[in-house]
């Protein structure tokens, strides 16, 4: 079999380095297989994972993947981000799924899985002929990966594929919403408090990526009539046609389709540029910020919203510690690590936090918002009434009080 050049391997967080490769050896029923270094961009080796080339009923137990990152950089999705490599050197070799398999008790593998984009196909017994019989595994999660579906430089939540489909209809999002609106102890509100910080004056062209149902600009006429020029993108035809139907009657507003990372505009075309709350969605996040600074004009600003990393996930999942492993909150880009990965784009870069917290009164609407949720899977699979059992014995004469992290950055050459 030829094996083909792996100089594609690699993002601006992770790379893979080549260490050798094998032949395959029908006698023993293995396929050709290559063996990686899995590195951070600046070259520090953080673990290694392989890719069987093939299917038998040996990788079918096996799996076409293996993979370890090193007890030191655990937590960061490196493993996740890996497989996603992995499977565009498999579609090289024209496979059109491959499997991966972990121990049913290993939730840190099986949330890496979930994370890539995987479909859990069952939980399979190990045959007594099988080498991991010999090693001491009995059952093993067999997931299936879909190439073309689960491929791009990250995976999951940083999947496009799997973010137009979270996305595609407003019925999650507008539980998520809701939860604010009902029960914030902010009253100003965080999409107000938002736009509270836009700088636009008339005639500005200005541009949003990711725009949702259009409901932060649902009270804003004022700005509106400002912009010279108004266009709501988001990945997602089902976002828009929502944002079409909430703006109904305000003219002004043009509505695109567009990924971040390919901005469909000419160099400096916008005096502003807003991406409030998916910059952690997006798989190669400084090519989406190198794409904003190419369509911001030279004195245009940036603004993206994010959450922190302490804040109503953190608490959550601290609420059902006894009844599930911890799940690391998406830390692509938070109010923690945002501001260092602006200013490799940018040259000025400002932090303004949100100081907010939900008072719930009603643990059903509490539930509704975990489970239209699509991290904290392992959480999700728990009975509801499990999940308002929890949430009813946190309550304080009636309330559950949930911390919240917002805030939001500026960014620009002159701010």
């Amino acid at each position: 079999m030829e094996f083909y050049p792996v100089d594609d391997l690699k993002t601006d967080e992770v790379l893979l380095r080549l260490e050798r490769t094998c032949e395959a050896q029908p006698e023993k029923d293995w396929v050709p297989a290559y063996y990686f270094s899995v590195c951070l961009a600046d070259g520090t080796r953080i673990g290694q994972c392989d890719l069987r080339i093939g299917h038998n009923e040996r990788l079918y137990i096996g799996g076409n993947i293996g993979y370890g990152i090193d007890e030191t950089y655990r937590g960061h999705r490196y493993a996740a981000k890996a497989c996603a490599l992995l499977f565009r050197q498999a579609e090289k070799h024209g496979l059109e799924y491959v499997i991966i398999t972990c121990d049913p008790e290993n939730r840190a593998s099986s949330r890496t899985c979930e994370l890539a984009g995987g479909r859990l196909l069952e939980t399979a017994d190990v045959p007594e002929w099988h080498n991991m019989y010999g090693e001491g595994h009995r059952r093993v999660e067999v997931w299936r990966f879909d190439l073309g579906k689960a491929t791009g430089s990250d995976a999951g939540l940083n999947d496009s594929t799997a973010v137009k489909k979270q996305y595609q209809t407003a019925d999650r999002l507008n539980t998520r919403i809701s939860i604010h609106s009902k029960y914030s102890t902010n009253k100003q509100g965080f999409g107000n408090w938002i736009t509270s910080h836009y700088r636009i004056r008339d005639g500005m062209s200005v541009l949003e990526l990711g725009c949702g149902t259009g409901e932060m600009w649902a009270n804003q006429g004022e700005i509106i009539r400002r912009c010279g020029r108004l266009v709501l993108t988001d990945l997602s035809e089902g976002m828009l046609d929502k944002a079409r139907e909430t703006l109904r009657g305000q003219d002004g507003i043009e509505y695109r389709t567009a990924d971040i990372q390919d901005i469909p505009f000419e160099d400096q075309a916008f005096d502003a540029v807003i991406a409030n709350m998916m910059l952690y969605h997006v798989p190669d996040l400084q090519k989406g910020l190198r794409e904003v600074r190419r369509v911001l004009k030279p004195d245009g600003a940036f603004y993206c919203a994010t959450y922190g990393e302490h804040g109503m996930m953190e608490y959550i999942g601290s609420l059902f510690a006894e009844d599930q492993a911890p799940e690391p909150v998406n830390d692509l880009f938070t109010l923690q690590n945002g501001e260092e990965k602006l200013r490799a784009v940018f040259p000025e870069v400002r932090r303004c936090l949100y100081e907010d917290s939900l008072e719930v009164t009603d643990a059903e609407d509490m539930a509704d918002y975990i489970f239209s949720l699509a991290g904290m899977s392992g959480l999700r699979r728990l009975p509801r009434e499990k999940v308002l059992a929890v949430l009813e014995r946190n309550m304080v004469n009636g309330i559950l009080r949930v911390p919240k992290e917002y805030g939001m950055f500026i960014a620009g050459e002159i701010l």
